[in-house]
Formats: C-alpha cells, sequence, structure tokens
C-alpha cells in the first residue's frame, strides 16, 4: 500500500513540476509579445496572472493612445476643411488618409496607412447628416 501510495505523490509532484513549467512559459511568451520585463517570483501562477493584467494595462493605453491621436486628426481635417458641419451635420469632401508610425517591442518602427471613406463613417461623399 505504501508503494502506491508513493507512486501517486510522485506523480502529483510531476503534474505541478509540469503546470508551474506551463505556467513559466505562457508568462515568457506574453511579457516577449509586449516587450516588458518581469521578474519570476516564487509563484508560477502569480507571474502569469501579472502578465496577463499586462495586456489589459496595456490594451487600455493603446486605446487611449490612439483616441488621442484620432481626436487631434479629426481636428486637422475641421481645420483644413476635410470635414465640415453644415446645416447640423457632417459633410465629408474626400477620403479620410491616416498615417501611423507604430513603434514595435523590438524598437523598429512599422508605417500604417488605412483610407476612409465617407461611407466608411455612415456617411455619403458631400452628404450632410
Amino acid at each position: 500500500m505504501t508503494r502506491i501510495g508513493n507512486n501517486m505523490f510522485n506523480y502529483r509532484n510531476e503534474s505541478v513540476r509540469a503546470a508551474s513549467a506551463t505556467y513559466r512559459k505562457a508568462k515568457a511568451a506574453v511579457v516577449e509579445s509586449l516587450g516588458v520585463d518581469l521578474p519570476n517570483t516564487k509563484y508560477p501562477s502569480e507571474d502569469f496572472q501579472n502578465a496577463v493584467d499586462l495586456i489589459d494595462e496595456k490594451i487600455l493605453n493603446v486605446y487611449k493612445q490612439g483616441l488621442r491621436r484620432g481626436l487631434r486628426q479629426v481636428i486637422a481635417w475641421i481645420a483644413n476643411g476635410t470635414i465640415s458641419f453644415q446645416n447640423g451635420g457632417f459633410k465629408v469632401n474626400t477620403d479620410l488618409k491616416i498615417e501611423i508610425k507604430r513603434v514595435k517591442p523590438d524598437g523598429t518602427f512599422q508605417l500604417l496607412r488605412y483610407k476612409l471613406t465617407p461611407v466608411d463613417l455612415g456617411l455619403e461623399e458631400g452628404e450632410t447628416d
């Protein structure tokens, strides 16, 4: 009976080690993709949760940055006449082009280009809402 008990105990230890190693690998992949350094502590599951929490923080920061950039761009389009407000609605005279310089985790840059038509915004070209 002792032998069976010892074998079960060893099996549980192996399972715990495997789970801990999986947490460490998953945490390492998350922090690498985020481009951050998050040291390991005594508890692999807690380290993994801390890495996941960084994802939420990163998403919120990117969202806020995009909102600020977008508002600045809309103000510029209003200032140069690309977008106007007439008769209680917005008028868009042309396709809206956006260029974003994105910094990748490895420090290199990527230029992203987007084009939005008035229809993409729920408007027809030259239409007022």
